[in-house]
């Protein structure tokens, strides 16, 4: 439950704690600003009658009426205690986080007051920074600002850094000051031996760990970020893609209906670079009618949201042809009849083996393609290929795009023509002020 901008309780039970009988205990989780921490009631109920969209007990479904009345009113009265407390402690101190709020409700700070002692907020934790960060980064994503998939990748570095904080310190969490440069090693070795994870994949999470140390520091809950002279390397995989001739096979090849349209879409991705995602996005307005007369296909770039166009070459403007009166197309106003991405690429596998292609059929591979086969091997400068693969920085294309022997051949024989004649013989006439003044121009004969 939203209480403020800032305060938001949640009652919720902990299935996961049961005990013999079946009862649940009741827990209440704090979050302040993107900072959780949660609280056991001390109380349980059987988790039939708990009614988790109202976050209290069920009236109606409870046998015992009297029992369940007075159960409903103390979460009732404990929603409206923290309430108070946080508007209290709120008042008080320029920071109040979800320890000093339960500490605030158990009564702890007059003991501590009683004692001598001045109140002060707990040391932050690292699953807190990761929270934090998750919470911001949500925002972000319900306003169509960053991508669902970052999202989650986030919820998957929080769970192997917890399982790896269970490893190294025997606790599902430990405070900030606990990290130091030597658990960075740690940690990398941690996912490669345990969990079996390949170095690149690996140093995602390591970096991803790394920025929550950032936030920490910028955020002054830690005076310094003790990853920061750790480097997160990566090695670039091979990354393959097909010949025209490769290409041209897959085109010809005669497939059942299943495996044709799978073919049709790899394909209008091998002359589009569009992942998969954006292929099963597609929708029938993306088409308009360029400045050229042809037609044109425009969309929002999944992971940037930039705005792409681009004219469509002859063989996607096929394909798209062939599926404009498609059933599934026109129901679900899309271009594409992709309905399940595990089929899509099992059926890619079987396409490659079909074709005897010799390497494994992904979006991933046509994506590719379309960089290096279709447009750097056939004079299609690197800055417009960034441009259509939707690319914010060039370098990003250089990864994907690398130099074909095809293309080395093509940018070679062009120098030999701009350098030499026909016979061999170098120009001399367009080249003999780059000599030195005693070089003997019998050489050049």
């Amino acid at each position: 439950m939203k209480v403020n901008e800032h305060l938001s309780v949640l009652f919720l039970l902990e299935k996961s704690k049961a005990s013999a009988d079946g009862q649940v205990p009741i827990t209440v989780r704090l979050t302040i600003n993107g900072v959780r921490s949660e609280m056991s009631l001390g109380q349980k109920v059987f988790p039939s009658y708990w009614n988790q969209n109202q976050e209290n007990v069920c009236l109606d479904s409870h046998p015992n009426k009297k029992e369940a009345a007075l159960l409903y009113s103390s979460i009732t009265q404990i929603l409206t205690d923290l309430k108070t407390h946080y508007f209290f402690l709120a008042q008080k101190y320029e920071s109040v986080t979800p320890e000093l709020l339960k500490r605030s409700y158990k009564g702890l700070l007059e003991v501590e007051k009683s004692n001598g002692v001045q109140p002060t907020a707990p040391e932050r934790t690292i699953m807190q920074v990761c929270n934090f960060k998750y919470s911001k980064f949500a925002c972000l994503v319900k306003a169509g600002l960053r991508s669902e998939k970052t999202l989650r990748r986030w919820k998957v570095t929080k769970g192997k850094l917890r399982k790896f904080l269970q490893f190294k310190f025997g606790k599902w969490d430990v405070p900030l000051s606990a990290f130091k440069y030597s658990h960075a090693e740690d940690f990398l070795h941690y996912l490669l031996t345990k969990q079996g994870i390949i170095r690149n994949t690996a140093m995602k999470y390591l970096k991803n760990t790394k920025e929550l140390l950032k936030i920490a520091q910028n955020q002054e809950w830690r005076p310094h970020n003790p990853w920061l002279p750790f480097k997160t390397t990566y090695r670039q995989p091979k990354r393959n893609c097909l010949t025209i001739y490769q290409i041209i096979a897959i085109f010809k090849k005669e497939l059942i209906d299943r495996l044709d349209h799978v073919r049709n879409v790899f394909l209008f991705a091998c002359f589009t670079g569009y992942s998969f995602t954006e292929l099963q996005n597609l929708s029938r307005d993306a088409i308009f009618l360029g400045i050229d007369g042809r037609r044109w296909i425009k969309i929002d770039r999944q992971k940037t949201g930039n705005p792409e166009c681009l004219p469509l070459l002859p063989i996607p403007a096929a394909i798209l042809d062939k599926y404009a009166n498609d059933p599934y197309c026109i129901e679900n106003n899309r271009l594409l009849p992709i309905k399940s991405y595990s089929h899509y690429n099992g059926y890619l596998k079987e396409i490659a083996d079909l074709c005897e292609i010799g390497i494994d059929l992904t979006t991933h591979i046509a994506r590719h393609t379309f960089a290096t086969t279709v447009c750097l091997d056939h004079g299609v400068p690197l800055e417009t290929v960034s441009k259509m693969l939707g690319h914010t920085n060039i370098r990003t294309t250089q990864i994907y795009a690398k130099v074909s022997n095809r293309n080395i051949s093509i940018n070679m024989n062009a120098l030999e023509r701009n350098l030499f004649m026909p016979d061999g013989k170098i120009k001399a006439a367009e080249f003999v002020h780059l000599l030195p003044e005693n070089f003997s121009t019998v050489m050049l004969e």
